[in-house]
Formats: structure tokens, C-alpha cells, sequence
């Protein structure tokens, strides 16, 4: 009984140590095109051709990853803001066109009298005396009783006097042009600066949402290769138990051996009948992540096409993949962008602390033109150029808060890039170990297999011959069980941890 339940709690624990359903997949590509059983490995893991490889289902996931496009469309919006920053510099023109009806009105009338009003309205009398009269509004000469005027202050007509036409229908065609002669060069110069810089950051954002998708899309499908291959050694396991079970009831019905040896080696049957059914429970996890870091429906079958057992390029030194990814990797390089932009932004805020220098021209064309007195109706064009300087105190200590502001915002920014830096380091370095111990792993999985295989057989053979008791025949099977998984995980470990290496050094997803 105690083998038994150490071969029970041994192989539900090496089957769940193993089976994290979800881990990273490797950037390097298998070798070997012909479809074949893998040495020493499941045949269910057998590459068929046309099948899926991880390069595939990296490119699939891309395609159609969600955060992708929300990264294609954050870069579409840098680069509408690149265009705005533009804009912004060269000169503004305006056009405006405008019709106004004005209410009637009575314009008052400028009466400036008659021609004579201004002689003075002298009357002689009967005497030939010269006496001053008056003037009425009209202009004529009243004389006092016993006088008349005198014939040449005699009354002429009245003037009509004058007054400005009314024009109700008002018509205005306007063109202005606007440059902003000082914010120019030391302002919008370096808007224009920080627009591009960030439309770059987000390129690099983009570049590592791709990395990011292609990654996980390898986890899940390396994941779902250990799932088959954790199932089929599951299957192979139940299968070598019930040879155990049948092996061993000949024993007791010809009484040669306890029953209660077979009470144990049914429970071990029963065991190995529960982890085959956790591990097809797995695998269809693994399965379900698999199709949706692809978006595909589960009418689409999957078939793999890519092997355990082809062979790897192994990566190169440590400090070499440390300076790759220092020099590559998308998020430093997004990181030292915006950096960059915050620093032009800065420049340009500080730029509101001066005046401000700014040139108008603009040409009229209207009916009537209101420069134009009297006023006809009928067109006519006038122009103005007008040049100011401009200045607000509270808009200097505006100016001034706001590149403050953004200094600290930068000064975070570049703290931040440097514990990236740093922690980039370790990340190369600790997936670098990874795949070189799963490497080394993979070695020392094939000679367990071959011992546990040869061991396996002898056990079997002297247990069938009665020289070898049922509980060394159930310690070899899980021996032949930690073996085989042991291979299997050893396999998809190193690709896992090339394909997190790949990630950290920053190497780029194709088209």
C-alpha cells in the first residue's frame, strides 16, 4: 500500500508541477520538415505537415490581437497631432463672407441756409436812413414799420441742406492673413519637435504590443503541446498500469500472490484513470487559450506542425543579449522618446514667459465699404497690416508653472527609463539561465528515460517470471512516468524561455 500511494501522490504531483497551462514560447524555429514520431517523446507530439508552429500562430495572434490595434490606433492619433503641430506653423489665413440688412432709418438733414443769409438785413426808411431789421427762418428781411429792405439784401431761395445716404443691404468679403512671428521658432518649433518624438514612442509601443501578442501566442501554443504530451504520457501510464493489474490477477486466480497486492494495483488503475482525466481536462484549457490568442472558432481543427524534438540555436552570452536588448528593446526606446518630447515641450512652454510677437494682413471688399464717406452702394476693396507685441504677467507665471510641471513630469520619465533599464538586465539575464538549465534538462530527461525504459523491462520481465515483487514493478512505472514527463516538460521549457528571451532582447515581429 505505501508504493501504491507513493506512486499515486508522485505522479499527481509531477503532472500538476508541470502542467502550469499557460507559460512563454520560444523564438527560435525548429528543424526537421519531415513529419515523424519524436525521439523519446509522445507520438501524439508528431508534426504533421501543414500543421501549426509557433511562427504561425505568432503571426495569426498579431493579426488579430486587440491590443494591437488599439496601439495602431494610439499611433494614428500621434500622427494627427504631428499634423495639427504643422499646421499651427504656417500662416493662418481666414476667409469670411457676410451679408447684413439694417432696419430703415430718417438720417437727420445738415441745413447750412440760404446764399444771402449770410449779409446782414439792413432796411432803409422813408428818410433814406439805414436801419438794422431781422431775418426769418426762410431767410427773408423783416424791416420795423416805416422801413423796407433794401434792394440787395432782397430774399433769395433756401438751400435744401444735406444728409448721408441710409444703405440697408450691407456686403462684406474679407480675407485676413495671421503669422505668429515669434511663436514660430521658439514655440510651435518645438511642439513640432515633441509631436514627432511621440508619434515614434508610439510607433515603439506598437512594435511592442506586436512582441507582446506573438509572445503569448507562443505560450499558448508550446502550453497546448504540453497538454498533448502530458496526456499522452498520462494515457501511456494508465495503459502500463492496467498490463500491471492484468499481469498480476493471473497471479492471484493461480494463487501465487496476496489479493490484497491487486486491491492496490486496482487503486493505482483507478489513480492513473483520474490523471488521465485531469489531463485531458488541462488539455482542453490549453486548447480553448490557444484559439483565442488566435481568434479562431473551435469548427477549425488544430494540427501541429512543429516538432519536440528539433534542434535549437542556443543564445549567445548573457552581456551580449543585455546590450541587445538595452539597444532594442521597444519600451526603453518608446521611453527615451517621450522623454525627448517632454523636454521640447518644456522649451516650448517657457516660450509664454515672452512677449509674444504676431503680424496681420487683411483686405475688404464690400458694398459699401465703410472707409469710403459718404458711403455709396457699390463695391469697393481697402487694406490694413497691422504688426503687435503682445504680453500678460499672468500668462508668464502660467508659462512658467506649466514647464515646471512638465520638468517633473520628465525628471519622473527618465527615472523611470533607467529602472526599466535595470530591470531589463535581470529579465535577460534570469531568461537566459532558464533556457540554458532546460537545455541541460532536456539531456538529463533522455538518459532518465532510457534508465527508466530498461528498467521498466527488466522489472517486468522478472515480476512476470515471479523473481521480482508488484511493488518494484509499480516504482519502475513511476520512474518510466517522472521520465517521460520529465522529457516532455524539459522540451517545452527551453522553448518557452527562448521565447521570453526573444521578447527581452527585443527582436521584432515581422510584417
Amino acid at each position: 500500500m505505501r508504493s501504491t500511494g507513493r506512486w499515486c501522490a508522485a505522479a499527481a504531483t509531477v503532472l500538476a508541477a508541470s502542467g502550469a497551462w499557460g507559460q512563454t514560447p520560444p523564438a527560435a524555429e525548429t528543424q526537421g520538415a519531415e513529419a515523424r514520431a519524436p525521439v523519446g517523446l509522445p507520438a501524439a507530439l508528431t508534426a504533421q505537415p501543414g500543421g501549426l508552429t509557433a511562427d504561425r500562430v505568432a503571426a495569426r495572434a498579431v493579426r488579430t490581437s486587440l491590443s494591437v490595434r488599439a496601439a495602431q490606433a494610439s499611433t494614428e492619433a500621434a500622427e494627427a497631432g504631428r499634423t495639427e503641430a504643422v499646421v499651427a506653423m504656417i500662416p493662418q489665413i481666414s476667409l469670411t463672407a457676410r451679408y447684413t440688412r439694417l432696419s430703415p432709418i430718417t438720417p437727420p438733414v445738415l441745413s447750412f441756409g440760404s446764399a444771402a443769409s449770410s449779409s446782414p438785413p439792413f432796411c432803409v426808411d422813408t428818410n433814406g436812413g439805414i436801419t438794422l431789421g431781422s431775418r426769418t427762418a426762410g431767410g427773408a428781411v423783416t424791416c420795423p414799420a416805416g422801413s423796407g429792405p433794401i434792394p440787395s439784401a432782397a430774399p433769395t431761395t433756401p438751400s435744401a441742406g444735406f444728409s448721408f445716404p441710409v444703405i440697408l443691404d450691407n456686403i462684406l468679403l474679407n480675407a485676413t492673413v495671421s503669422v505668429p512671428l515669434s511663436d514660430i521658432p521658439f514655440r510651435l518649433a518645438r511642439v513640432y519637435e515633441a509631436a514627432g518624438l511621440t508619434v515614434e514612442a508610439r510607433r515603439l509601443d506598437e512594435l511592442s504590443s506586436r512582441s507582446a501578442a506573438a509572445t503569448e501566442a507562443r505560450v499558448a501554443f508550446y502550453e497546448y503541446m504540453r497538454a498533448q504530451g502530458q496526456l499522452a504520457v498520462a494515457q501511456q501510464a494508465l495503459e502500463t498500469a492496467q498490463q500491471h493489474q492484468q499481469d498480476l490477477r493471473r497471479f492471484v486466480e493461480a494463487g501465487t500472490v496476496a489479493r490484497v497486492e491487486l486491491l492496490r494495483v486496482d487503486a493505482q488503475v483507478a489513480e492513473s484513470e483520474r490523471i488521465v482525466l485531469s489531463a485531458r481536462e488541462g488539455q482542453s484549457l490549453a486548447e480553448a487559450q490557444l484559439r483565442q490568442r488566435m481568434h479562431v472558432g473551435e469548427a477549425e481543427p488544430l494540427t501541429l506542425g512543429e516538432s519536440l524534438d528539433g534542434e535549437l540555436r542556443m543564445p549567445g552570452s548573457a552581456r551580449e543579449l543585455i546590450e541587445r536588448a538595452v539597444a532594442a528593446r521597444p519600451e526603453l526606446l518608446s521611453l527615451d522618446r517621450q522623454s525627448r518630447a517632454l523636454a521640447a515641450n518644456v522649451s516650448a512652454a517657457r516660450a509664454g514667459v515672452y512677449p509674444s510677437v504676431s503680424g496681420q494682413f487683411s483686405v475688404d471688399y464690400a458694398n459699401p465699404n465703410q472707409r469710403f464717406v459718404p458711403q455709396t452702394q457699390e463695391f469697393n476693396a481697402t487694406w490694413s497690416a497691422t504688426i503687435q507685441a503682445q504680453w500678460s504677467p499672468t500668462g508668464a507665471f502660467s508659462a512658467n508653472a506649466a514647464a515646471n510641471r512638465l520638468s517633473a513630469q520628465r525628471a519622473a520619465l527618465v527615472a523611470q527609463l533607467a529602472q526599466l533599464r535595470e530591470g531589463t538586465e535581470i529579465e535577460v539575464r534570469s531568461v537566459w539561465i532558464a533556457a540554458q538549465t532546460a537545455n541541460a534538462a532536456i539531456e538529463s530527461a533522455r538518459r532518465q528515460l532510457v534508465s527508466a525504459e530498461e528498467s521498466y523491462r527488466v522489472r517486468r520481465e522478472r515480476f512476470q517470471a515471479g523473481s521480482a515483487v508488484s511493488s518494484d514493478l509499480t516504482d519502475a512505472e513511476l520512474d518510466l512516468l517522472r521520465a517521460r514527463l520529465a522529457l516532455v516538460n524539459a522540451n517545452v521549457d527551453l522553448r518557452e524561455a527562448l521565447a521570453r528571451l526573444r521578447r527581452a532582447v527585443g527582436e521584432r515581429e515581422p510584417d
